[in-house]
């Protein structure tokens, strides 16, 4: 378990005080009431400790304690996150909506225009150049206004 790292305590934290004699968020309660006899063996019974076994040994003050960890399997997580991860890079695809955005229309999408333009006979006019054009076409000089004519610029 982890302790949430945003947590503000009033002083130390009580498993970090306890941690050198074995305390952990693991620690059955009935062994957390023998705690203060393993830390006066160990000569570690000092102010600061003995705040941190109050805070852990009642079931009230130790669930509040226990309520900023997180229960977390680092190995399972970081395994869980590697294969989600090979499998998005694997195929990276593109994200539903813009596939959607991308499709051509189905055929279906024009059928009402083919039902629409059916019988309809298109006829496209021969193109007519300008009279200077045949002469260009002879070989005389190009008048200087004909390409103006045959090709419209956007100004």
């Amino acid at each position: 378990m982890f302790k949430d790292p945003l947590t503000a305590w009033h002083g130390p934290f009580p498993y970090d005080v306890l941690a050198p004699v074995g305390v952990t968020p693991a620690t059955t309660h009935s062994e957390m009431q023998d705690v203060s006899f393993d830390l006066m063996v160990q000569r570690l019974m000092t102010p600061e400790t003995q705040t941190a076994w109050n805070e852990l040994r009642t079931l009230q003050k130790r669930l509040l304690v226990d309520a900023v960890l997180w229960d977390v399997d680092p190995e399972a997580e970081i395994a869980t996150a590697r294969q989600e991860l090979d499998e998005a890079l694997s195929d990276p695809g593109e994200p539903p909506e813009v596939a959607a955005c991308l499709a051509p229309p189905g055929a279906d999408a024009l059928d009402w225009l083919v039902e629409e333009l059916d019988g309809v006979e298109l006829n496209a006019p021969e193109p007519a150049l300008p009279d200077e054009a045949d002469d260009a076409l002879s070989g005389a000089p190009v008048p200087p206004g004909l390409l103006d004519e045959l090709i419209r610029f956007d100004r």
